[in-house]
Parts: structure tokens; C-alpha cells; sequence
């Protein structure tokens, strides 16, 4: 996992400590079965169930819901919608 600054536009309506407690999983990370997670290069998918095996992608950069918790993971979620 990585908390490097990232700038991605659909974050703006988070306030800046929601941003800077993003952790991000980098290409070729391992998801866990189960976890949910955002595309950050693509978040109109929504969030999305990983699968046993399933990594991520050359070019993705996910946000795992166990990385940054329930409460943050939903702010994002709205956020990748639109709604904030």
C-alpha cells in the first residue's frame, strides 16, 4: 500500500485529511477475496468485489475498503459517484 499524494479530480470534494488517509494498492498488488475496492483511474465502476487471485492491473491503482476503513471507503464511494 502506498499513501503517496495522488491528485485525482474526482477526490475534490473530500477535505484534505480524508485525502491524505487514502492508501492506495499499486500495480501487481495481491486483493484480498472479498475486499472491496475503487479504481482510482476509473471510479465510475463503483466499488467492486475482488476475487480469489485477482491483482491489480499494469496502469490501476485501487483503493482497498480494509486499507482505509468503512466510513472513508463510503465518503469515496459518493465521491466516485458524483454525490460529493
Amino acid at each position: 500500500m502506498s499513501a503517496a499524494t495522488r491528485s485525482f479530480g474526482w477526490m475534490s470534494g473530500l477535505d484534505d485529511a480524508e485525502r491524505g488517509s487514502v492508501a492506495y494498492s499499486e500495480p501487481g498488488t495481491m486483493l484480498t477475496d472479498g475486499d472491496d475496492y475503487l479504481d482510482a483511474t476509473s471510479p465510475k465502476r463503483g466499488a467492486v468485489r475482488a476475487l480469489e487471485g485477482e491483482r491489480v492491473p499494469e496502469g490501476g491503482v485501487y483503493v482497498c475498503r480494509s486499507a482505509v476503513g468503512d466510513a472513508l471507503f463510503d465518503r469515496l464511494t459518493q465521491a466516485a459517484s458524483g454525490k460529493i
